[in-house]
């Protein structure tokens, strides 16, 4: 069985990999197997992100987040920074599970009586051994996407309030929609947005004229959108 072959089938089976995956899949080197999937791609049977590939059917699908994580790295420290000098003391914010939000835990560890409120598995994890009091939404775990969400997710936001919500999503429309492929995630965002008082959006370049199914909201109705 040929290389492309047992490449595309463990795609169509799986959705995604990373290219170590693959590598070990086909017995061959990650350089090997990054030239293939390139050469693929071309012919539009698979779509090469960051770290991994993903099958042509899922592309409009959510992403995990193993293969989101290092994409464009240096575009979203610097958002992350920036959106952590917005922070005072003794603030409560709120930071969903998105890659770029989740950076901002380590620029903020030196704050003092901060509370960070969380759908993100990656956020409480970073915050574990900080001074941050941290409060998880809980919900139906996603496992790809390492958050909570749903209706139980939905209803403990929506008994709190927040000074600052810190998100990110997949794509930003021509017009200023902000969109994403996870209903469940969208869903929860909304009742974020409506229990914060300022409204921050991260986002790199790279999701410039993105659209995905579900619309989150305009950047025109937030507070900042911080751009690299």
């Amino acid at each position: 069985m040929n290389r492309e072959k047992l490449i595309f089938d463990y795609l169509a089976d799986r959705g995604f990999a990373t290219i170590a995956e693959l590598a070990g899949i086909v017995y061959t080197s990650e350089a090997t197997v990054r030239r293939c999937v390139k050469e693929m791609e071309k012919r539009g049977i698979l779509k090469c992100v960051y770290g991994g590939v993903i099958h042509k059917e899922y592309q409009m699908l959510p992403v995990p987040i193993r293969l989101r994580d290092g994409e464009n790295h240096a575009a979203k420290e610097r958002l992350a920074q920036r959106a952590a000098a917005m922070i005072p003391d003794h603030a409560t914010i709120l930071i969903d599970s998105s890659t770029t939000a989740r950076r901002i835990c380590r620029h903020i560890l030196d704050r003092e009586g901060l509370t960070v409120i969380t759908s993100s598995l990656r956020v409480c994890s970073e915050l574990r051994d900080s001074s941050v009091r941290v409060l998880c939404t809980g919900g139906s775990l996603l496992p790809h996407r390492e958050c909570f969400a749903g209706h139980f997710a939905e209803e403990f936001v929506s008994g709190v309030k927040a000074d600052y919500f810190f998100f990110s999503a997949q794509g930003v429309s021509e017009n200023g929609d902000i969109t994403d492929s996870s209903e469940e995630e969208i869903a929860l965002r909304k009742v974020m947005l409506s229990v914060s008082k300022n409204s921050v959006f991260l986002f790199d370049s790279s999701k410039m004229g993105r659209d995905y199914p579900f619309i989150l909201c305009n950047t025109a109705e937030l507070t900042a959108v911080l751009q690299d």
